[in-house]
């Protein structure tokens, strides 16, 4: 199985302007995707923590382009996730709705037989997720994560499939910031960061034709949108459903609409504890059963 190494890495200031692909794969194959973490590649004791700020920190790269043959414009990429390995120590500098009374410092957190260990004498099983995922977008400089991005969304984990719109031809997908833990909202302001070898299956789709993000677990349907406030991210990912059921099972779109507000549940990621950066920080996912599809 080929492999995209961790020293192809998109660096923090040139995020969306490489357009050379690091490896060049055919649509349906199985590669693992090396990553990194953004206070030093592999995190293997507390020496090798950097804090924010501190002259040795660098903001964290993600690895890629990735170009997948036979995908252009319009198309989506399916990103099945076979698997995601963690590589060296979980760990976090976080900050959270209250670090101004609970400040806390870089601090690393053992593994031992599945489970990662907090303070207090707390763990939680390992479940890593992709934090940072998007096929290059058209504009260097979009005005929002329609492409994917630093969305932190739990459901971006091993056996889901993340749908990502083409904007370039072959996709130029760039995938990291993995986590080997994390809650919903992301509350903390970082997950259990961790470098990782990432297993994931990738393929032209042309099912689902849509102009943000999709996540497609066993049992559910998610629509994912971010904008500003939690109300617009709630109506674009709501609109995005509608369209979906219409376009894929020929569901009247007033009729999906009924179906979507009454059965749906909302799903929140993208570090909702970023007060100063509200901008793309209210990410919305909208899950619809599988079942009612049958």
């Amino acid at each position: 199985m080929r492999r995209g190494s961790r020293e192809h890495t998109v660096p923090g200031d040139r995020h969306y302007t490489v357009f050379e692909p690091a490896i060049e794969v055919e649509s349906g194959e199985t590669i693992v995707v090396e990553t990194i973490n953004h206070m030093t590649p592999v995190v293997r004791t507390m020496d090798d923590l950097h804090p924010h700020g501190s002259s040795e920190y660098q903001e964290r790269e993600e690895t890629g382009p990735i170009a997948v043959r036979g995908a252009a414009p319009g198309d989506m990429l399916a990103v099945h996730i076979e698997g995601i390995e963690v590589v060296g120590l979980p760990h976090a500098h976080g900050w959270g709705p209250l670090g101004d009374v609970y400040p806390q410092e870089p601090r690393a957190f053992p593994v031992q037989d599945g489970r990662c260990w907090l303070p207090g004498g707390l763990s939680v099983p390992l479940s890593p997720m992709i934090g940072d995922i998007y096929t290059t977008p058209a504009d260097p400089s979009p005005p929002y994560f329609d492409h994917g991005g630093n969305r932190d969304f739990t459901e971006i984990r091993p056996g889901n499939t993340l749908y990502l719109p083409v904007y370039h031809n072959g996709g130029l997908l760039v995938l990291g910031d993995v986590h080997a833990f994390q809650g919903d909202g992301e509350v903390f302001g970082e997950g259990g960061e961790c470098a990782a070898d990432v297993t994931v299956t990738l393929e032209v789709d042309r099912r689902y034709h849509s102009g943000r993000p999709l996540v497609e677990t066993p049992d559910a349907l998610i629509t994912l949108a971010g904008r500003g406030n939690l109300w617009d991210s709630l109506r674009l990912a709501v609109q995005d459903m509608v369209a979906l059921l219409e376009r894929v099972h020929g569901i009247e779109r007033g009729d999906a609409y009924v179906f979507c507000t009454m059965v749906g549940s909302i799903r929140l990621g993208c570090s909702m504890s970023s007060k100063g950066d509200t901008e793309n920080r209210c990410l919305v996912g909208l899950s619809l059963p599988k079942g009612a599809f049958r």
